[in-house]
């Protein structure tokens, strides 16, 4: 049996086979869940017992990159409020290293699982006012994308106890880590696989483009202009046009007139 779910991940020399077995059982545990938020809750339960943890928190972003609501596991509600109304902002500036709005995505040259030692971290008002306040040791965090290569949750794994992840711990998680992040990914999926030429979509009888209609679902999304160019690796100036097209073979005039349309679409 070990040998079979071996083959299903890639061989790295010098793990223990149980960490085969134990990122198996993750994912297919993980495979239940029907909404990135449920996704999460349940990873974090699983993590539980996978690579225990004293303290954890996951982030949940929205198509913009903010932080749309959050998930906390041991951790005492004053804490959290004082990163999200203090620190979230501040860190960019202090300790740009921690900032969960980093101008970043799946394809940016950035390690999207740390494992941090706080002994070890730079001195600043963060680490002396929050982490060592908060006792922690050693924080083990990572990332999940969406389909554009945005971040849309963040995990923390902290621990308050003087004892560092085991290679054991980490090697189950790391095993199960890409398949994970596809699965959440797959989350963000707006199409359909089928080879029925007549399936239609919620714009078809508006005659948008194939950029049109991948703009007017960001859109409905909530993103900004902005973001829909920096996604969709176009200048502003031309999602502005495609923008106006849009409203113009929608007979809407804003954005929020726009999701109204697709719900009425939808609810047909």
């Amino acid at each position: 049996m070990s040998e079979t779910i071996t083959y299903a991940f890639p061989k790295i020399k010098d793990i223990d086979p149980s960490c085969y077995i134990d990122a198996y059982t993750l994912i297919l545990e993980c495979s239940q869940a029907h909404t990135p938020r449920s996704f999460s809750i349940k990873l974090l339960e699983l993590l539980k017992k996978v690579c225990p943890y004293d303290e954890a928190v996951v982030f949940f972003f929205n198509a913009n990159g903010k932080v749309s609501g959050h998930y906390a596991v041991g951790i005492k509600p004053q804490w959290l409020e004082m990163y999200c109304s203090y620190y979230l902002g501040f860190l960019q500036d202090s300790s740009p290293q921690f900032d969960l709005y980093q101008n970043l995505n799946e394809r940016s040259n950035f390690n999207f699982c740390q494992l941090i030692d706080w002994s070890a971290a730079p001195h600043s008002e963060f680490k002396t006012d929050y982490i060592d306040a908060r006792h922690l040791k050693y924080s083990w965090s990572f990332t999940f994308f969406d389909l554009l290569g945005a971040y849309r949750v963040v995990f923390s794994l902290d621990r308050t106890r003087a004892v560092p992840f085991s290679e054991v711990e980490l090697n189950r998680l790391r095993l199960a880590l890409p398949i994970l992040n596809n699965m959440h990914r797959n989350f963000f999926y707006q199409g359909m696989d089928t080879s029925d030429t007549v399936v239609q979509t919620p714009w078809t009888q508006y005659n948008l483009t194939a950029r049109e209609t991948e703009i007017a679902t960001l859109l409905c999304q909530g993103m900004t202009a902005q973001n829909v160019s920096a996604a969709l690796c176009i200048a502003i100036t031309t999602t502005y046009k495609h923008i106006s097209h849009i409203f113009q073979k929608t007979g809407v005039s804003s954005q929020q007139e726009l999701l109204v349309k697709l719900l009425n679409q939808k609810a047909l």
